[in-house]
Formats: structure tokens, C-alpha cells, sequence
């Protein structure tokens, strides 16, 4: 056996696990994919064994699990200091991201803090977001940079000024101003890191990890990727334009309503201060009658506001309101769809990093997924039919909902990847080349 299995301590290699969404536990013991234990975890040492590694350990990654993109970016940055740990240490590792751990992966490489990536990296199914600063972020990005840019040689120009100066408080000057020109420079750094997140996180990755060695795998079979490209590329026409004419129309009704009763509220004392005067006086007469023609005005002012409703509807007010509303709509679905409750807009979804475009794509496109046929779909849904009918709670059944939710994700070719013995030796593969391991 190569004499490198042999290594332990410092040398002994790390694989960090990240699971994706749903998918999370305390425990880094246990059945799941990425815990210590598990199946994955076995058989992924069984064939790392078969070439020469039999030290390798398993680190799993917690996180939420949580359909959310604040969340990952939380755990991308721990991620990014775990990483930087392994680096400084020497130690070799490599990554493994499951669904949006893969995304957590590539988010935290792009935190670009340690001095040396992984020797490989793994994913399974991730479904890679494409970012774009939402517009507040990015205007509030945008004044930090500009408050950097003005603030900072101002700052300098009043330490020279204070250098230059007769006064006996020089020191005083230059921290108060020194403190200044900082903040300044700090507010353009992080403007500046906000505006260029993708470049600088296409550079980090470069810097330190080889994008050949990130080995990214999928199946057109895989229902998540599917169902996450779908809700980006889909453009359905939730509001017609008739939808937007009916809408415009009920609104300019209730728009002359109104206009009407803030007109009369406007001018009430015009209105009525003549009629009340003479209700005091005592007069009843004609000219009161008169006074009240006032009325008259309220059809003119509903059909006034009415009819420009209707005209701004008719050349082409609806069409933007239809639009506008369509935008808005499909954003709110895509943003549930994809956790984005963070300062980025998760415009698209790629089968490849875009950080790392040159990563290795293995497309398994055989009408197994890697050896996992409808059978097991069948017998994971048989598994759950039979804890369902078989207790009413409690273990097994209805009243254990983590336990369901197992079963039913074990039904998914999704979670797949990780059960196939296929799928695991090449894993194996790719880390024992990263490695430089040779078979024994």
C-alpha cells in the first residue's frame, strides 16, 4: 500500500461536508448523507481505502437548512473560516456540497480568506444562483462609495493642512482627522465590495483553487434543479391585459369616489358657510335652494376623474400596469422559490458554478440515475405508505413529521446521488486525484 495511507495528525485529509436544504441535525453522527456514520459516509471510505486513503475524516458543516439565502451567506462565511483554519494548518481537504450546499460552497470560497482552496470540490445536484445587488442595496452601495471617494482626501487634505499648521495640538489633529479619512476609506471598501461581488469572487477562487478540480455532478432526472430552472425561465401572464382594464376600471370608479369627497372636504367652508348662515337667519327661501346647487358639481367631478382613469387605461396605462404587476409577481414566486431574503436579487440558476466556470460537469444522463432506478422511488414511497398506515403517531406515522419528511425525500432522485454506489466511487475517484493518491 502507498505509503502516503500511512500519514496521520497534521496530514491525515479532511472531508468537509454540506448539506443543503431540509437536510439539517446537530449531531455529527448519524444516517444522513453528510454526518459521520452514514452510508455515504461508509462507502466513501470503503473506496477512498481502495485507493490508498484510509485516514480520511469526515467534518460536517452546520448550518439552518433554511430556504433561505441570508442563511446561506451565514453559513458561507463560518464555512470560509473553517476552510481558512484547514489552510493554515496544512492539512489537506476537500469540499462535498449537497442542493444549496453547493451554493454555501461556492459562496464561501469566494470569502477567498484562506491562503490555499481545497484540493477538490464536489457538489451534487446544486442548483447555482446568479446575484445581482437588489436596488436598495445598491444604491445604499453606490453612496458608500461616493461618500469614500469625497470624504477620504478631504480628510488627508486637513491632516497635511494640520501638519502644516502653527498649532500646538498636531496630534489631536491628525487622530481626529486620521479617524475620519478611515472611515471613509472603509465605507469605500465596502461599497466597493458589494458593487464587484462577482469579480472579486471569480478572482478569489482563482487565487487560490484550480476551477478544473471542482467536479460538478447532475441528472436531468434531478426534480429540484428542474423545478428551480423552471421558476426563472417560466413567464407567465398572471395579470392579462383585460385583468389590467377591469382593475383599472374598479379603480377609477373608486378613484371619482374619492377625488369627490377630498374636493368637497377641500372647500366644505366655501360650500356651506353661505347655506349655514342662512339656515341661522332663518331663511329658506329660494337662495337657499340655490345655494345648494353646489351638488351639482359632485357627478362632474367623479365623471372628470373617472374619464381620465379610463383614457390613461386605454393608451396604454393598463399595459403598464399589467406589466409592472407581472414583474412584481414573478419575482415574489422566484424569490420564494429560491430563499432571496438576502441584499441579492437570484436572478438565474446554472448547472456550474459561475464563480468557476471551468469546473468538470458530469452530466448522468443513463435512465438510471447512477444506478438508481424507479424501483427504489417505489419502494421509498412503499416506506412511507407503510409508516403512514401503520401508526397513527408517534414514530412511523403522521405524528412524526421529521421521520416523514425522510421517507418522502428518500422518493427523490434529488437525494439519490448520495445512495448510489456509482456515484460514490467517483467521488472517491476525484479525491484521490486531487490528492495525488495512486491505487495501491
Amino acid at each position: 500500500m502507498d505509503t502516503n495511507s500511512e500519514r496521520a495528525g497534521a496530514d491525515q485529509p479532511a472531508i468537509v461536508t454540506v448539506h443543503g436544504t431540509n437536510d439539517a441535525h446537530p449531531a455529527d453522527s448519524g444516517e444522513l448523507w453528510w454526518q459521520k456514520t452514514s452510508p455515504f459516509a461508509e462507502t466513501l471510505s470503503y473506496e477512498l481505502a481502495a485507493r490508498g486513503i484510509t485516514l480520511a475524516e469526515i467534518v460536517p458543516h452546520h448550518w439552518s437548512g433554511a430556504n433561505s439565502d441570508a442563511d446561506r451567506l451565514a453559513a458561507a462565511r463560518e464555512l470560509a473560516k473553517k476552510l481558512k483554519d484547514f489552510a493554515a494548518s496544512g492539512r489537506p481537504f476537500a469540499v462535498l456540497g449537497h442542493s444549496h450546499g453547493g451554493n454555501i460552497v461556492m459562496e464561501g470560497l469566494a470569502h477567498g480568506t484562506a491562503t490555499s482552496g481545497p484540493s477538490s470540490v464536489v457538489s451534487f445536484g446544486t442548483p447555482f444562483f446568479t446575484r445581482k445587488l437588489k436596488t436598495v442595496p445598491w444604491i445604499i452601495a453606490l453612496f458608500q462609495v461616493l461618500l469614500g471617494l469625497v470624504i477620504t482626501p478631504i480628510m488627508i487634505g486637513y491632516i497635511v493642512a494640520v501638519l502644516d499648521s502653527e498649532t500646538n495640538k498636531k496630534v489631536e489633529g491628525v487622530i481626529f482627522f486620521g479617524a475620519l479619512a478611515l472611515t471613509g476609506v472603509a465605507s469605500l471598501r465596502a461599497g466597493l465590495r458589494k458593487l464587484l461581488h462577482r469579480r472579486r469572487a471569480e478572482r478569489a477562487i482563482s487565487r487560490t483553487f484550480n476551477s478544473r478540480r471542482w467536479l460538478v455532478l447532475h441528472s436531468p432526472r434531478d426534480e429540484a434543479m428542474r423545478l428551480l430552472e423552471a421558476a426563472a425561465q417560466l413567464q407567465p401572464r398572471y395579470v392579462t391585459l383585460a385583468n389590467a382594464e377591469r382593475s383599472l376600471t374598479a379603480f377609477a370608479s373608486l378613484a371619482g369616489v374619492l377625488g369627490t369627497l377630498g374636493l368637497f372636504g377641500w372647500h366644505a367652508p366655501y360650500f356651506l358657510e353661505p347655506i349655514i348662515a342662512k339656515v341661522k337667519a332663518g331663511n329658506y327661501g329660494f337662495a337657499t335652494a340655490v345655494d345648494f346647487t353646489f351638488i351639482l358639481l359632485f357627478p362632474v367631478v367623479f365623471g372628470a376623474i373617472y374619464g381620465l382613469v379610463r383614457l390613461f387605461s386605454k393608451i396604454g396605462g393598463a399595459w403598464l400596469y399589467a406589466h409592472a404587476a407581472n414583474l412584481l409577481i414573478h419575482g415574489g414566486v422566484v424569490g420564494a422559490a429560491y430563499g432571496g431574503d438576502a441584499a441579492f436579487n437570484l436572478t438565474s440558476v446554472s448547472r456550474v458554478p459561475p464563480y468557476a466556470p471551468d469546473a468538470r460537469e458530469a452530466r448522468i444522463d443513463a435512465l438510471n440515475l447512477g444506478g438508481i432506478d424507479d424501483s427504489a422511488v417505489f419502494l421509498a414511497a412503499q416506506k412511507l405508505y407503510d409508516g403512514v398506515v401503520g401508526s397513527d403517531a408517534g414514530e412511523g406515522g403522521i405524528g412524526d413529521p421529521d421521520l416523514m419528511w425522510k421517507r418522502l425525500s428518500d422518493a427523490l432522485y434529488h437525494n439519490a446521488y448520495m445512495r448510489d454506489r456509482g456515484v460514490i466511487a467517483g467521488v472517491a475517484e476525484h479525491l484521490a486525484i486531487g490528492w495525488g493518491y495512486r491505487r495501491p
